[in-house]
């Protein structure tokens, strides 16, 4: 797959950020343009808990308090047509912070892989190993098992532009949700401690979840990718993609979404809807040569 050339006013700001900090099946109109998601409509996404953990990994990267160069701020999707116009200023905006997000998990993966091959780790290198495992839920990883490494390995790849716009068009209605525009949130992340985003309109009662706040829509994408690489409840994800890999094949958001039937509550409807998006909107096209 071919890396797509943007020019977009944001990519070279957002570029500069970090060298200084590290066949079409068309579907219906309301299916490539309005998100189901609830997260999007404001509601929950479903009362039963074990929906509301796949939407925060167990361990959380901590979001940057400052950054060396001001982030730009996203456009107000409200203000563009509905349709090509507003597709377009969202795949402009959101596809280099996608592309620099799998971009620094890549450069983590690789350091990984000469650690594999390595023949002795130095202390340094089995904390790093230690501390990676935690951060990606594998917490009794053994530097020195093959086996543990491999797993490691399996949960820090990138997950496919096409994938990530299709479900942040989604989760984020094309970037218009009140989650999207107050909170930087286009994914729908949740948090479960009080204050920590924006309660739901309609949350269920009893339900204390929030909707993360990010300072940036970055920060976001960065969070969303980590959750697909570390929970447990998207292994089968991370199956899909690992084999893949093995046998040489491009990583595809339309192959991947089989992975995402627990990011919903809609289950298979949900990743219906996400392979019509793709192919509609002809979303590989984003896909970075990984």
């Amino acid at each position: 797959m071919k890396k797509i050339a943007l020019t977009s006013p944001w990519v070279g700001l957002i570029g500069g950020l970090f060298l200084l900090t590290g066949c079409n099946e068309a579907p219906s109109s309301n299916t490539a343009e309005k998100p189901t998601s609830s997260v999007a409509a404001e509601t929950s996404t479903s009362a039963n808990p074990s929906i509301s953990e796949t939407k925060t990994p167990a361990k959380v990267e901590a979001t940057p308090k400052k950054t060396a160069v001001k982030l730009p701020p996203p456009p107000q999707f409200k203000e563009f047509a509905a349709g090509p116009p507003r597709k377009d200023a969202f795949f402009k905006f959101m596809v280099p912070l996608i592309h620099q997000a799998n971009q620094q998990v890549m450069q983590k993966r690789a350091h990984l892989k000469t650690l594999i091959a390595a023949q002795t780790l130095s202390k340094k290198d089995q904390a790093w190993l230690k501390k990676e495992g935690d951060l990606y839920g594998l917490e009794n990883l053994d530097p020195n098992k093959a086996a543990d490494l491999k797993a490691l390995l399996v949960r820090i790849d990138v997950v496919p532009t096409s994938l990530a716009l299709a479900q942040g068009a989604n989760e984020s209605a094309w970037g218009t949700s009140r989650f999207a525009r107050q909170a930087n949130n286009f994914f729908g992340q949740w948090c479960f401690s009080k204050g920590c985003g924006l309660v739901p309109k309609q949350r269920t009662k009893g339900a204390i979840h929030e909707v993360r706040a990010f300072d940036h829509p970055y920060f976001s994408v960065k969070s969303y990718i980590h959750n697909l690489n570390s929970h447990r409840t998207y292994a089968q994800l991370r199956k899909i993609r690992a084999q893949l890999r093995q046998q040489n094949q491009p990583l595809t958001g339309l192959k991947m979404t089989e992975g995402l039937v627990n990011y919903s509550a809609r289950k298979h409807e949900y990743v219906k809807e996400l392979k019509s998006m793709i192919r509609y909107n002809k979303l590989t096209q984003y896909n970075q040569t990984s």
